[in-house]
């Protein structure tokens, strides 16, 4: 079976991936429905026998989405038989089966195996359709899937987007493409919505840009601009270490400064359960060559006697062999810290200062998702994601304060 399928460029980069697993963010009008539409009649072109399927959140969108422009675009000589309405389903000569689904019950998806499926609108879906329903069925099959939608805050649709862009997860990829890479809208129709509407649900919509309900503490940061690939260790640099002792996660960053001023975060040490002595073997363990290098920057609560034997969180990393130690004697005001943080990630002049490698997903987390509590400049705990973005904090807030403390009479 043959048929001519077109997709704009944007669309055309998804397409030709060999991404096992596919998620696309992006903005309105981007033509996410024929992007959706063309990937599973290409798939149903390309052998027999499979069993494909379009879930949309419900039942009825999946219908008024997908179901009737799949009806009248696929080829009428490829049908076996009428298209099942009351199923929507549609069977092709060759064996295959195409149907729309609704994810508003999950307890329907189960138990079929699946060689290719497309989740629509994913950012509306429960966790539970893909992890339960879902991926199982595509086991058997060594199947595949393509997540799409448009993004709804720090969701389940922002989880399998982080999952594409890493690096070690080599079956996924994503994307995330503005309403501006799509040549279904023209340009005076995005400056006319940017005037219509507030700036949050504007970059939401149209520039598919993840946002938060609430303030996010670390505003400025922006993946597509400080996560740079090109961003690595290098042996002859110093080595900054910020630390955090919450035990669920201890937490390290490892960054490095450079000779232009700015900062590079090379690489992350995020361990649960964990205590000082496993976080401090595992950086030994890593950094054995470079000791003489490394200057760890701990939370000021690490100076307290605390452990089993009455030593500090501090003479634990000196046992293993850190002898630089840079820390205040009191917590720093956490506006201060946040604030040296933000000014690194980009200052009033313009100047972004601050870069994460790829890998270090914990930290580009903890940047994008360590949220103020509502009404108020408190930073919201409940998620538990701020402990790598306080560490960077300790060392930051040292290295380049925003204001000058003075404690008994010498600056800091």
């Amino acid at each position: 079976m043959s048929f001519s399928l077109s997709f704009h460029p944007a669309q055309g980069q998804v397409a030709r991936s060999k991404a096992r697993f596919r998620v696309v963010v992006a903005g309105r009008r981007f033509g996410k429905t024929h992007l959706c539409r063309g990937l599973m009649i290409r798939e149903a072109a390309r052998r027999p026998k499979q069993r494909i399927w379009y879930i949309a959140p419900s039942f009825r969108m999946a219908k008024q989405i997908m179901w009737r422009d799949l009806v009248s675009v696929i080829p009428k000589s490829w049908l076996a038989r009428k298209p099942n309405e009351t199923e929507l389903t549609l069977f092709l000569r060759n064996g295959t089966e195409i149907s729309c689904k609704g994810a508003d019950n999950p307890d329907s998806l189960r138990g079929v195996g699946l060689d290719f499926v497309v989740l629509d609108e994913y950012q509306d879906m429960r966790t539970e359709v893909w992890e339960e329903c879902i991926r199982p069925t595509l086991a058997s099959t060594n199947g595949r899937a393509v997540f799409i939608g448009t993004p709804k805050s720090f969701n389940l649709l922002y989880d399998a987007y982080i999952k594409g862009q890493d690096e070690s997860l080599a079956m996924w990829e994503s994307w995330q493409f503005p309403t501006i890479t799509s040549p279904f809208i023209p340009a005076h129709e995005i400056e006319q919505a940017k005037r219509d509407m507030d700036p949050r649900t504007f970059r939401q919509e149209f520039e598919a840009s993840f946002e938060s309900v609430s303030g996010r503490v670390y505003y400025p940061f922006d993946r597509r601009t400080h996560v740079r690939s090109d961003i690595k260790f290098n042996p002859k640099l110093p080595i900054w270490v910020g630390m955090d002792f919450n035990i669920d996660p201890m937490s390290m960053v490892v960054m490095q400064p450079q000779h232009d001023g700015n900062i590079w975060v090379v690489d992350e040490i995020v361990q649960f359960s964990s205590n000082v002595d496993e976080a401090a073997s595992e950086l030994a363990r890593r950094y054995w060559r470079h000791m003489d290098q490394i200057t760890i920057y701990p939370d000021p609560a690490g100076n307290a006697r605390q452990h089993a034997r009455g030593e500090s969180s501090l003479d634990i990393l000196r046992d293993h062999g850190f002898k630089r130690i840079k820390f205040r004697r009191k917590h720093p005001a956490i506006d201060d810290r946040v604030n040296a943080v933000n000014r690194k990630l980009l200052s009033a002049e313009g100047n972004i200062g601050l870069f994460v490698a790829p890998h270090c997903n914990q930290t580009i987390i903890s940047f994008e998702q360590t949220m103020y509590k509502e009404g108020s400049r408190d930073i919201n705990k409940e998620m538990s994601v701020e402990h790598v973005t306080d560490a960077a904090g300790y060392c930051l807030e040292m290295e380049f304060p925003v204001r000058k403390i003075f404690i008994a009479g010498v600056s800091l």
